[in-house]
């Protein structure tokens, strides 16, 4: 069930807005009759009593200076013909109705014989055919929302939860209901799940009514209040994200929360959101944030319920709200609490407490620790740095004042460097994990502490022309063993500089592939809202790009999500990964030939590691979960499903365990405690993967060292390798 709004999402792993929409089918060949229900649809919608999206002068304009930005300023470049159109139409009716659930088929048929309307109207602003097809929605909609506040009562009442009903939690490629017969059965099942999942997590019976009643009546004075301005959102960014999923179109309202995301001002939990269909999605956390800290909110959770203070008893039933209104009851003043009720990937329900605070640079300030590890051929502990990058953060204002002290990541970067190396260090790990990215000159200023004078990246914009400017000036700062560590929320200017490292080859990139965000934005007024348009793209010094596919890490770790639903190259009409012609460039010499040898040594060591086996098998187990698109309507075989679910992570955790000598945890709640201690106490041993990578740069520090002693036995020094073409 979906509401009639525009479905937010992140517009980049740093920030908050985005949007999602849906493609297309053919258009059939029936000119006649496509002029005849044009007219139908337009006189049925100008005889309905309610006018849900009159037309605007207004509206019509700004449409127009849309379509002439996007024509010219747009990095995709789109031709509005027939298949575009059709494209369109199948994106507006998928921001509609995301699950299939309101429209019934025989709307779907009389849409569809009109394709190649809307790109008519959208070059002369007059949305006729898009205001008769929200029309239409809205109608279904209201209808729909009436019928469950009659029939959730009885439902509650007589339904037993004892059948073989399921009830199909993922639509969107489903077909739409063939009519009102169809869609009741489709909503008594919808309802009978939400009934359920209510009982499952101990929600009084007598309560269970109101709050469903509640919810949908919500949702229809929500429906109601909906404004021309939303309409014309939802169908101008239906438009837009045609051409990438990071262009958009912010109405007044839209724009003004996307300013103070950007400001960093935000107090709140820290963490990034989107609508995914009815429910808020908890994308990622912002490093260093509240969300962040307290460690039990995952991204991929969805938020059903909010109540504000640590103790609150009043719920606030959020399934079908506008992103911007849930955002609202979570935003708060800091150190306040605000507590929320979600779902994971095995839809059970979590109670999670966490307080406001305003996230600072010096929260996501770069730290050190140190550890001691072996190499695989001696005995010798060698002692790695540790510096912990949560993201490329630089005080703009104080920078901008002149300020020789504003804080940055390169600065703080640059005075870990100087600590460790007096405490004689035999090499660095640069912990890149969960960094969504930031200042793409902090990323580049920060490359230039460990490389010679060279190019950091590419920017092609959208007259094909290529901006190398971006540079290393200066020689490098510390010049020994490097391993950037990073993960698949490891972004934007992240990649760019664990990118650029790797292509220099002046250091193992390890863990992940990483996100693929590798696109530019700027954003244009308009006499009404603004325009946030992807307007160039990023590619490394090899001519690679970092966009959808990301950085491939030198030795490859298990992935923590899975790629397909977590991503750039999840998101619909993502610009794809290409390549162009490299950037002068050196290489650093001994690379190559050590790189296949340490990755040897990785693989025999997991090969006998019982904590990377059980990485595979609980990434296996948290897929499986993720790729349920069906639930039973069975109580006893939900409990079934959700005690299985909860020996199997018990099982998991505790071959661990016992491995390490630990006693065995009976209960889930003992594991999120037990989880919950380990990162309080931040003990680099209880991180299996960073203590590994310390491992891989142990065994590169063994080979280099190798292979310096014959290159010395032979000549001189080796020269670096200059590298111009591919």
């Amino acid at each position: 069930m979906k509401k009639a709004d525009f479905q937010q999402k992140k517009n980049a792993p740093s920030s908050f807005i985005l949007y999602r929409w849906r493609e297309a089918i053919p258009r059939p060949s029936l000119p006649l009759l496509t002029s005849l229900l044009l007219s139908m649809m337009l006189s049925f919608a100008q005889a309905t009593p309610l006018q849900t999206w009159p037309q605007d002068d207004t509206q019509a304009r700004l449409a127009r200076d849309v379509v002439d930005i996007m024509s010219t300023k747009a990095f995709r470049k789109q031709k509005l013909d027939s298949a575009f159109s059709g494209q369109l139409l199948d994106h507006y009716l998928a921001a509609l109705d995301p699950n299939r659930q309101i429209f019934f088929q025989s709307d779907i048929t009389e849409f569809n014989l009109n394709r190649n309307q809307l790109k008519d109207e959208l070059n002369s602003g007059k949305l006729s055919t898009t205001h008769a097809i929200y029309q239409r929605y809205r109608e279904r909609y209201d209808a729909r929302l009436q019928w469950a506040q009659e029939h959730v009562e009885a439902l509650v009442k007589n339904s037993k939860f004892t059948g073989n009903e399921v009830v199909e939690v993922d639509r969107k490629k489903s077909p739409w209901p063939a009519n009102a017969s169809d869609a009741d059965t489709l909503w008594t099942r919808y309802l009978q799940d939400a009934i359920l999942s209510l009982q499952l997590a101990d929600k009084p019976a007598s309560d269970i009514a109101s709050t469903l009643k509640r919810r949908f009546q919500t949702q229809q004075a929500r429906l109601e209040k909906q404004t021309a301005m939303d309409n014309f959102e939802i169908f101008m960014n239906a438009y837009t994200e045609l051409y990438d999923p990071h262009t958009n179109y912010l109405s007044p309202k839209t724009a003004k929360n996307f300013d103070i995301q950007m400001s960093l001002s935000l107090e709140g939990i820290g963490a990034v959101l989107s609508k995914d269909d009815e429910h808020t999605k908890v994308i990622s956390l912002v490093p260093a944030g509240p969300a962040a800290k307290a460690g039990d909110l995952l991204a991929g959770d969805r938020i059903i319920a909010i109540s504000q203070g640590k103790n609150g008893k009043e719920w606030e039933d959020i399934v079908g709200w506008r992103l911007d209104e849930a955002v609202e009851l979570i935003r708060g003043e800091a150190n306040t609490w605000v507590r929320l009720q979600v779902k994971r990937g095995d839809d059970h329900l979590r109670t999670i407490a966490i307080k406001r605070e305003k996230v600072k640079l010096e929260d996501q300030a770069a730290s050190k620790k140190i550890i001691d590890v072996a190499g695989s051929e001696t005995d010798k502990l060698y002692k790695i740095g540790i510096i912990t990058i949560p993201s490329f953060y630089l005080d703009f204002d104080a920078a901008r004042r002149g300020d020789p002290d504003a804080k940055s990541t390169t600065r703080d970067v640059l005075r870990l460097l100087t600590e460790l190396r007096t405490q004689n260090i035999d090499g660095i790990v640069l912990d890149l994990r969960g960094n969504g990215g930031g200042s793409l000159q902090e990323a580049t200023q920060l490359t230039d502490l460990f490389i010679d004078k060279g190019p950091v990246v590419q920017i092609l914009n959208t007259n094909n022309q290529v901006d190398r400017r971006n540079r290393a000036i200066n020689p490098p700062f510390y010049k020994g063993p490097l391993l950037v560590l990073v993960n698949h929320f490891s972004a934007s200017a992240s990649e760019i500089f664990a990118g650029a490292l790797q292509d220099y080859k002046r250091s193992l990139v390890v863990g992940e592939q990483t996100f693929g965000k590798g696109t530019v934005q700027t954003v244009i007024p308009l006499s009404e809202g603004k325009l946030k348009i992807t307007e160039a793209k990023f590619y490394r010094v090899s001519g690679d790009s970092t966009q959808n596919r990301g950085v491939v890490p030198d030795i490859s770790f298990p992935p923590s999500v899975p790629f397909k639903d977590v991503g750039e190259s999840a998101l619909e009409n993502a610009l794809p990964w290409d390549s162009i012609e490299p950037a002068p460039h050196y290489i650093y010499p001994e690379f190559a030939s050590i790189l296949p040898i340490v990755q040897k040594k990785h693989d025999e060591r997991m090969k006998r590691s019982v904590e990377y086996t059980v990485s595979l098998l609980q990434n296996d187990f948290l897929e499986a979960q993720n790729n349920r698109k069906v639930f039973p309507l069975n109580r006893e075989k939900r409990l079934a499903q959700k005690k299985q679910d909860e020996n199997a992570l018990l099982q998991l955790s505790n071959t661990v365990r016992a491995y390490k000598g630990e006693p065995p945890l009976k209960t889930v709640k003992a594991l999120e405690d037990s989880l919950r201690k380990k990162r309080d106490d931040k003990n680099p041993a209880d991180d299996f993967f960073l203590m590994e990578s310390g491992k891989i740069l142990a065994d590169y520090i063994v080979q280099s060292d190798k292979a310096q002693r014959i290159a010395n036995q032979k000549t001189t020094e080796q020269p670096l390798t200059a590298v111009t073409k591919p």
